[in-house]
């Protein structure tokens, strides 16, 4: 079934998602009369009973069912999540990015299986059976390329074996798609830019692939999303952050750059605060990648200098 939507990019969910398919307005699942389609909407609405959505270690996207109150039914939305390859319908997932605020397109999928979790809060706090999905995405990739400096140390890695095998480049591969499939239920977007079209993001370590374990390397909290200029700016330990959230900037950073490359440190945007898992790879970044220390709060902005360039810039 041939749609309109891009993987990764951001739509209105009344305008552009179902005033052209139809289907519920309202919920989690939504299921169009006239397409032969299937909604699903992922977010953080089940954190607040206390589930979520997540991907396992085989790239499998575990995708809780509808029903706020008492166990979960195989019926309604449930019903045609579980059965759409059988009904002849193309199940969409779209990620919820905050209350009236577009949703992201993250692709085509199918559904392998679903299983009951026990003991899972509803609305009310009482504990019942959920309908949990195992979702394969169909998609080659979310529409986010790694960073820069991954995949230059991923390339490394591979001239380092030699003629690497097809099966090793492989797990690479699904690792990258991994930390990318789970670095997107952890950060919206660009803390710089506030850009949050994953077609215009890079997905980068803040510990770098090649000091990451295994685990690390597909961590989501171990990575942000990043335009292309701050990513190359953070990778390379021109700017960081302090363990509570203020942008740092090197010292080694040449006066002009932030102007030149349209960071605008006058009117930046709020970062907002990290997890307690992401400070700790940030400690590290910090301390190792990071070229030296200059907070903004203790920089002072001229107004006579060009956009973007401060006092601290002259020195």
């Amino acid at each position: 079934m041939e749609l309109p939507f891009d993987v990764g990019a951001l739509y209105n969910r009344k305008e552009q998602i179902h005033a052209v398919f139809g289907g519920q307005q309202q919920g989690g699942i939504s299921t169009p009369k006239e397409h032969p389609l299937v909604i699903a909407f992922t977010g953080e609405a089940g954190v607040s009973h206390g589930y979520h959505d997540f991907w396992d270690d085989d790239e499998v996207f575990h995708y809780f069912g509808e029903g706020q109150v008492g166990d979960m039914k195989y019926v309604a939305g449930n019903r045609a999540i579980g059965e759409h390859v059988k009904d002849g319908k193309t199940l969409v997932v779209f990620q919820m990015m905050g209350k009236g605020r577009p949703y992201r397109y993250l692709g085509r999928f199918m559904c392998l299986s679903s299983y009951v979790q026990p003991d899972t809060p509803d609305r009310e706090g009482q504990p019942r059976s959920a309908i949990v999905f195992r979702l394969r995405s169909l998609e080659a990739s979310l529409g986010l390329p790694a960073s820069e400096k991954d995949q230059a140390e991923i390339d490394a890695a591979f001239d380092d074996v030699g003629a690497t095998s097809a099966r090793r480049e492989t797990e690479v591969r699904t690792k990258q798609r991994l930390f990318r499939e789970r670095l997107i239920g952890v950060e919206k977007g660009c803390r710089l830019t506030g850009i949050e079209d994953l077609r215009f993001l890079r997905a980068s370590h803040i510990k770098p692939w090649a000091d990451s374990s295994h685990s690390e390397r597909v961590d989501g909290e171990n990575g942000l999303l990043l335009a292309p200029h701050a990513d190359l700016l953070f990778d390379r330990g021109w700017i960081s952050f302090s363990s509570s959230g203020q942008l740092l900037i090197s010292d080694a950073l040449p006066c002009d750059m932030p102007h030149r490359l349209g960071l605008n440190l006058k009117k930046q945007l709020p970062i907002g605060r990290f997890s307690r898992k992401q400070l700790e790879f940030i400690e590290f970044h910090r301390d190792v990648i990071f070229l030296g220390t200059r907070t903004l709060e203790a920089s002072a902005i001229d107004d006579d200098l060009p956009n973007g360039v401060s006092n601290f810039d002259k020195a």
